[in-house]
């Protein structure tokens, strides 16, 4: 008997990976820890339904840990400052935005969640830092701020575990369980190439969206971008769903973020860069690669829109200033014109702007010459082209009109004193920002608009909330706000059928 226990030791100690396959029984699985995963998943324990969580990366939290702010209508915060907007106004400006071409029943209901959702978040911790908005000329203050980036998903982890749900990261979803027509759970593989089993009642796919999925941004879209924010977005809760016959919503539009100077690792202005990322947020002369001027600069700050005009110049775009700019910018009481996101301040004086455009005109980035024309040449532009575009902006600049575009005199500025910049910048994508198909409830449909039974996609998984840019300007915050109301909204429908 003792040599029989011996060899099952002996067995048990070199048993194959195979044997630490895992299966786990839940009413609800999420697949993504992110703003929207983790809101879902606390809201699901706390309705008594039994949760596992799952997440591709080795931390939780996902873009939700790059989030400044939320959009909502009616919340008490802004009933404290006395904001007049209400919830059916914002959803009407939101479906002009996008010229109706929405799922109407879904963002209504969103919108209609969404001041609650600012309460319900508070009351998990997360107290909100201010309401405000980034536009000089906008009286209804939407966008509200967070205490700090990523403390809406720390929050949500902690009161998920706290409440008993289980959370398994390095855990990417690699299939969903399909059967006689229902979807009754995923297959998952963790860091150690086991097999996860979740068997569940409802699986709630939260996966981001696929903003990292190159082949695909590209695809959908035709523009070279460079994708920032948190990594692991490659679309694989929307592959998922398609398997099992869900399929896109006006897929295709991204949250273009503007252009900016490459900076590994940085995302808008956030890192060791930003007084010089910054800069393209500013209002200034924009130029494309033979030197030409193509649109109003006074959009930077409208990025979604600025955004539109840049991706149809090509590869790069370029901003151009010259010393008395530079100057203003580093000065006390004048600094940055415009704001970039919570990390340059309007009227922020830059401290360290030199230093940084001559180490980035190191790397290929930016480019300084006595002359204009020196200056294009170094750029690789046709130095009369640029020296015009340059000349007409001194022009309007000392009129205080823009005959061109009609820019506002606020953004207007000579570019006629030497040394000169130009800064060469990218697109930036945040986001993609639809994904499949779904209902009111979050359900996801198919081809014929039936619900698949047991499947829900939020926040960027689900499709039907933009039009063909996203509507900074209608409502800030709406990407963040959709992700975290709608995993609110689909835990509802689970307990409601429940």
């Amino acid at each position: 008997m003792k040599q029989v226990l011996i060899a099952a030791a002996v067995a048990m100690t070199f048993a194959p990976a195979w044997a630490a396959d895992q299966t786990y029984n839940v009413d609800v699985v999420v697949v993504g820890a992110g703003a929207g995963g983790t809101v879902a998943a606390v809201s699901a324990v706390e309705g008594g339904l039994k949760t596992l969580m799952l997440e591709k990366n080795a931390f939780a939290g996902g873009a939700g840990n790059f989030m400044e702010g939320s959009f909502a209508a009616e919340s008490f915060m802004q009933k404290e400052k006395g904001v007049k907007l209400t919830k059916i106004q914002a959803f009407n400006e939101m479906a002009a935005y996008h010229h109706w071409r929405i799922n109407a029943p879904l963002v209504k209901a969103f919108v209609d969640l969404s001041g609650d959702t600012i309460q319900w978040v508070y009351d998990h911790g997360v107290h909100w830092k201010e309401v405000k908005t980034a536009w000089r000329d906008k009286a209804d203050l939407t966008w509200h701020i967070y205490p700090s980036a990523g403390s809406l998903p720390k929050a949500m982890v902690e009161t998920f575990k706290a409440k008993g749900g289980t959370l398994l990261l390095s855990t990417p979803a690699e299939k969903l369980i399909y059967k006689d027509g229902k979807v009754e759970g995923v297959v998952a593989k963790n860091a150690k190439g086991d097999t996860i089993t979740v068997n569940a009642k409802n699986v709630i796919l939260a996966t981001g969206g696929y903003n990292f999925n190159v082949d695909m941004v590209k695809k959908l879209t035709g523009i070279d971008m460079i994708p920032v924010g948190a990594p692991g977005r490659t679309g694989d809760g929307i592959k998922m769903a398609m398997d099992v016959g869900a399929i896109g919503d006006n897929m295709g539009p991204m949250m273009i973020n503007g252009a900016f100077m490459p900076a590994e690792g940085e995302a808008i202005c956030n890192g060791a860069n930003k007084e010089v990322r910054a800069l393209f947020r500013q209002g200034l002369l924009y130029v494309d690669s033979t030197g030409s001027r193509f649109f109003n600069e006074e959009l930077t700050i409208d990025w979604p829109q600025a955004s539109n005009a840049i991706a149809r110049t090509g590869e790069w775009t370029y901003i151009v200033f010259d010393e008395a700019t530079k100057r203003e910018f580093s000065t006390e009481g004048k600094g940055y014109p415009n704001p970039c996101g919570n990390f340059i301040q309007r009227h922020q004086a830059a401290t360290q702007l030199d230093a940084l455009l001559k180490a980035n005109e190191a790397k290929g980035n930016v480019f300084i010459g006595n002359t204009i024309e020196e200056v294009a040449k170094k750029a690789g532009m046709d130095p009369a082209t640029l020296k015009a575009s340059a000349d007409m902006m001194t022009k309007f600049a000392k009129q205080g009109r823009d005959d061109q575009f009609g820019k506002d005199k606020y953004y207007l500025r000579a570019v006629s004193e030497g040394p000169f910049y130009v800064v060469r910048g990218k697109l930036n994508t945040l986001t993609s920002l639809n994904g499949v198909k779904v209902n009111a409830d979050l359900q996801v449909l198919d081809k014929n608009d039936h619900v698949i039974q047991g499947l829900y996609a939020i926040g960027h998984d689900a499709g039907g909330v933009y039009g063909d840019s996203y509507d900074l300007k209608v409502g800030e915050g709406t990407a963040s706000a959709f992700a975290i109301n709608s995993g609110r909204m689909a835990v509802r429908k689970i307990l409601a059928d429940k």
